[in-house]
């Protein structure tokens, strides 16, 4: 009897040097929580930004390659006036491209027509006072040169509007210190000639 109630004391004991082991390990294999400071959950929206094209707002290269891509889209992407530059583009555009279109359809009438002359056939200016060889070529050519300058001037429109995207993004980041002034002032200079005072305007930038 003794025996047995010291078996069963030894087998409790046993039991409950397990389960604290077994607690002990638990504790160590467990991840302890770790709590975020307050501090860290307040995000700056100035900082953390999202998309291709609020991300370094404002890119000059970037409004620049939108324009290049899409005319008029550095513009929007620089947002302030673009309501205005955006149709004054595409009409630039517009207008170009009615003069491509002008240029090159008379060009290629008089350039048919003077061939037609060339073969001693009749034209569709029959009767008009430039139906001749020699005024039918130099209309020709004259037509064929506007059509040349018209493509060159839609080329300039293209990359006018995107260097202004560029330019535009680039005045947005520009900081003019305070430090630096400029004022102009009326002063008078001293002609080398006759050494009379003479009126003249000055331009002073003062650095602090």
């Amino acid at each position: 009897m003794r025996s047995g109630v010291l078996s069963l004391i030894s087998f409790g004991i046993f039991i409950l040097t397990v389960n604290s082991v077994l607690a002990q390990q638990t504790d160590t294999l467990a991840i302890p929580e770790q709590r975020v400071p307050d501090t860290l959950i307040i995000l700056d929206s100035n900082v953390v930004k999202r998309g291709w094209l609020s991300k370094d707002y404002p890119n000059p290269k970037k409004a620049a390659l939108l324009s290049l891509i899409v005319p008029g889209v550095g513009q929007v992407y620089n947002k302030g006036l673009w309501y205005v530059k955006v149709p004054i583009i595409y009409g630039a555009i517009g207008g170009v491209a009615y003069a491509i279109d002008f240029n090159q359809t008379n060009y290629r009438r008089f350039k048919k027509a003077y061939i037609q002359k060339l073969n001693d056939e009749d034209t569709e200016f029959k009767g008009l006072p430039f139906d001749n060889e020699r005024s039918l070529k130099i209309l020709r050519d004259y037509y064929d040169k506007n059509t040349q300058l018209s493509y060159i001037g839609l080329v300039a429109v293209y990359a006018l509007q995107s260097v202004e995207a560029f330019v535009n993004a680039h005045l947005k980041t520009f900081d003019v210190n305070d430090d630096i002034s400029l004022r102009v002032k009326p002063q008078w200079n001293t002609d080398l000639l006759t050494g009379a005072p003479t009126p003249a305007i000055g331009l002073v930038i003062q650095f602090e």
